[in-house]
């Protein structure tokens, strides 16, 4: 195996899909420690990085899609500079799969799905719908540099003060209405717990009034909603420090992944076999019971149902996430 200096990994996706691009982080850090990684990803989700603590992550740069046009030239020109030996595109769209060929690197590789596919030195299949995990659909990238075996994505940040003690998280959002659970759906999971359950609601500062709904119906309980009041780094010391995660289908579920905490991840919209579930070892997956014609309706999430009567989300028992917790406390 010829030694590889300096590699960049592009994902300017999602805060969650900028999570589970840290498998292969750990990947090369372990089975390559010699290679300096940079890091490319959407501005706004680089601070998640500093909870990376390994120095052979060299840099993070950020891709800032309020101003595409400028900062994909910025990126074009800087990063022509740093001379790459591989170049891996995660991300599946024209922009990066252009900007990946245009800075001079010696190998450029991707997914066939990317429109530019064909000028990569090799291109590799993105099976989706099939049950196949995206950490190991991205770990098939580097595959003919350091083999298949697919590691954890991993972060370790800071201890921040946390605002309960033995509680759990509930993330209640998400960026698509039809991957949140009904907030009825929480309500009525909270009424189900012991009165003494510390539970601290999470999120970012426009989902804030999903938390409120809740915290207003729950009166009794030990609430403590913290939505919208931490930066990213924060939260996910918090999400750390917690000893089980309640979160859709969304970026606290992959957060929670990162920092192997027990999780209990909601699918509604979606489906498990996208292959975006939580890895934590201690993880559960609730979705409803009866199969429904319509789910999923699509391979993300809707602003809303198509057909009105959110079937997918409604009918998901909160019994169910009631004997999840259960075995959350069991397995302690």
């Amino acid at each position: 195996m010829n030694p590889v200096s300096k590699v960049l990994i592009i994902q300017t996706a999602f805060l969650g899909d900028a999570v589970l691009v840290t498998s292969l982080l750990e990947k090369i850090r372990i089975e390559s420690p010699e290679t300096a990684i940079h890091l490319l990803v959407r501005k706004g989700n680089e601070s998640i990085f500093q909870a990376y603590t390994h120095p052979s992550l060299e840099r993070v740069w950020t891709y800032d899609k309020s101003n595409k046009r400028a900062s994909w030239f910025d990126l074009r020109s800087n990063l022509k500079q740093e001379s790459f030996d591989k170049v891996f595109v995660v991300q599946r769209f024209f922009g990066m799969g252009l900007l990946s060929l245009m800075i001079g690197a010696k190998q450029v590789m991707g997914f066939a799905k990317n429109p530019l596919s064909w000028f990569f030195t090799k291109s590799y299949p993105h099976p989706f719908g099939n049950g196949i995990h995206e950490v190991e659909r991205n770990t098939a990238l580097l595959s003919d540099w350091l083999g298949e075996k697919v590691h954890k994505p991993f972060l370790n940040p800071s201890k921040a003060p946390a605002p309960a003690t033995n509680y759990i998280c509930i993330s209640p959002g998400s960026v698509w209405e039809t991957k949140r659970l009904p907030i009825q759906k929480w309500i009525d999971f909270i009424h189900l717990l012991p009165r003494d359950q510390a539970i601290v609601l999470m999120g970012s500062p426009n989902e804030k009034h999903l938390s409120d709904e809740i915290e207003q119906a729950c009166q009794g309980w030990p609430i403590y909603n913290e939505t919208g009041k931490h930066a990213l780094l924060a939260s996910t010391s918090i999400f750390a420090q917690s000893k089980g995660n309640f979160v859709n289908d969304s970026g606290p579920m992959h957060l929670s992944s990162a920092v192997n905490v027990p999780t209990v991840a909601l699918f509604c919209s979606t489906i498990p076999d996208f292959g975006f579930g939580p890895l934590a070892d201690h993880s559960q997956i609730i979705e409803v019971s009866e199969k429904l014609d319509c789910r999923p309706c699509g391979d993300h999430g809707k602003k809303n149902c198509p057909l009105g009567h959110y079937a997918c989300g409604n009918h998901i028992s909160s019994q169910k996430m009631l004997l999840a917790y259960e075995a959350l406390e069991a397995s302690k």
